[in-house]
C-alpha cells in the first residue's frame, strides 16, 4: 500500500475548488469541495467511495444539511438546520375569460328564427 498524496485543484482564480488527499488514485479520507473559494461541502471518502459525514454549507458557511454514507450507500441524512424558507405566494387568478367568452358566443351564435 502507498502513502497518502495530498490533492489541491484550484480555481481560475487560484482559489481552492477540492482539498483533500488521495490514496491509490482514488480519493481518501476528507475532502473538501469549494465554490467560489468558499467552503460548499466536506466528504469523508474510502478507496474513492463515500464512506462517513458528509455535510453541505451555505454560502455564509451555515450547516445546510448532513450525510452519514458507508460503503457509498447513503443510510441516513439530517434535515436542514436552517428555518424553512417562507411559502410562495399563491399564483396569480388568470383573466376572466367567462364574460368574454359569452359575448363572443352571443355575436357568433344568433338565435333560430322561424320554425323547423
Amino acid at each position: 500500500m502507498s502513502a497518502p498524496e495530498p490533492l489541491m485543484l484550484l480555481d481560475a482564480k487560484d482559489r481552492p475548488e477540492v482539498e483533500g488527499q488521495t490514496l491509490d488514485g482514488k480519493l481518501e479520507g476528507l475532502v473538501r469541495f469549494y465554490a467560489e473559494g468558499r467552503l460548499a461541502m466536506s466528504a469523508t471518502y474510502r478507496a474513492g467511495v463515500l464512506d462517513g459525514l458528509m455535510t453541505s454549507y451555505g454560502a455564509d458557511g451555515q450547516v445546510l444539511a448532513e450525510m452519514l454514507y458507508r460503503g457509498g450507500e447513503k443510510i441516513s441524512e439530517t434535515p436542514s438546520l436552517l428555518p424553512p424558507p417562507p411559502p410562495a405566494p399563491p399564483p396569480a387568478e388568470p383573466p376572466a375569460m367567462g364574460p368574454l367568452l359569452k359575448q363572443w358566443l352571443a355575436r357568433k351564435l344568433k338565435p333560430a328564427t322561424g320554425g323547423h
